[in-house]
């Protein structure tokens, strides 16, 4: 099997400017490179472009996978981390997840690379919706949301070289359970249950009362003036409208002043959360189990019903219905000759008696005889007993 990497870049705050276009389109000769994204993807290769610098000069998410086994995911902070070093430690061991700061200002990129040995994870498939969640969990971790730490430290923790019974979770954000919709995607693209949040969220709080995720941009739209209204609607209107739109957001959250999130300090092993995991997706799947018999059962009484029904009919006008399963053969086709051997097995039925077995097996033979090569319209008749072996 050949080797396989994916890579991509995404702007999601800003697009790009002339000076970073032109680094962008310098780091590789076979990627795609706009203003918002850059993606390539290789074989027998790897990309070998400066990843940082990209991150520093535009990018906002990195996200790389291959199918021998790497997963890497870059965040891009450019007002760096939003929490004081006496929490976020906690979280960011500086090896599988690494809090690397600007030289300058108080920026810097947050690296998830856990080591997992060729074929110890599934395959990934759909790369936009891994980056989609990525991105998600950005805006989280960037708005002060402590939960999108934790669900970064479980995919670090999952680390070939780490011994699940030693690795002791940090302390559980409140709410860890609710961000689900980003674990759904995240968790798998490291080799993860999604379930793993459910389960990291036994016994743990609710997360905290707060304002709906429109509130902060009520707020600053209250806080502009007619003039400054004015002058944003203009260039909207001018202008290219993502680009626009992402400039106020960004500006938006820039203002926003993410407090303290609390937490519970439960001291459980990665391995216990597995444990709990697997206890989690099992009765989901006995339940998932139930709901399909239940679903079976209910369609079998209504196909039964209709069944009634149509012999009902058969039993007003049998030669319609023998014309009928003869237009089935004659479109020919496995579930067709299914088709004609059923409506044949339930005319049987409808009539009744000797009239009815005379009726059923004349015209089965009838067919047998007029399509003497289709054996799969033979065999369909001999399964219902319509046809001498």
């Amino acid at each position: 099997m050949s080797e396989y990497q994916y890579v991509v870049f995404q702007a999601v705050d800003r697009p790009l400017n002339d000076k970073q276009l032109e680094f962008a389109q310098r780091q590789s000769t076979r990627a795609e490179v706009t203003r918002w994204s850059l993606s390539v993807e290789y074989h027998y290769s790897s990309f070998r472009g400066d990843v940082d610098g990209l991150l520093r000069g535009g990018f906002d998410v990195y996200l790389q996978h291959s199918n021998y086994g790497t997963r890497e995911i870059k965040l891009r902070l450019p007002h760096g981390l939003p929490f004081a070093e006496s929490v976020w430690s906690k979280y960011v061991n500086g090896e599988q997840l690494n809090w690397a700061r600007d030289d300058q200002g108080s920026g810097g990129i947050l690296t998830l690379n856990p080591f997992h040995e060729t074929g110890n994870i599934e395959d990934v498939w759909e790369s936009q919706k891994s980056l989609d969640a990525v991105i998600g969990v950005r805006e989280r971790l960037m708005s002060g949301d402590l939960r999108a730490l934790y669900l970064l430290w479980l995919c670090a923790a999952d680390d070939d070289y780490n011994d699940p019974a030693e690795m002791i979770e940090p302390p559980v954000p409140h709410g860890i359970s609710e961000v689900a919709a980003d674990g759904k995607e995240v968790l798998p693209f490291f080799g993860l249950d999604p379930l793993l949040l459910v389960a990291a969220g036994s016994g743990v709080a609710p997360a905290p009362n707060a304002d709906s995720e429109n509130r902060p941009i009520i707020q600053w739209m209250e806080s502009l003036d007619v003039r400054r209204a004015k002058a944003e609607l203009h260039r909207i209107l001018v202008g290219d409208p993502a680009t626009e739109k992402a400039r106020l957001l960004a500006e938006i959250r820039d203002t926003q002043k993410p407090g303290g999130w609390p937490t519970s300090d439960r001291q459980r092993s990665l391995d216990d959360l597995f444990q709990q995991t697997a206890a989690l997706r099992a009765e989901k799947s006995q339940q998932k189990a139930r709901q399909a018999q239940a679903t079976a059962k209910r369609e079998a009484v209504k196909a039964e019903r209709e069944r009634v029904d149509r012999m009902q009919e058969m039993l007003k006008a049998p030669d319609k219905w023998l014309r009928e399963a003869e237009q089935f053969v004659d479109a020919r086709g496995t579930d067709n000759y299914k088709a004609a051997a059923d409506i044949l097995y339930d005319l049987r039925e409808a009539v009744g008696g000797e009239e009815g077995e005379r009726i059923a097996r004349q015209h089965a033979a009838h067919l047998a005889m007029k399509y003497p090569t289709l054996n799969h319209l033979k065999s369909s008749l001999r399964k219902r007993g319509l046809l001498e072996s």
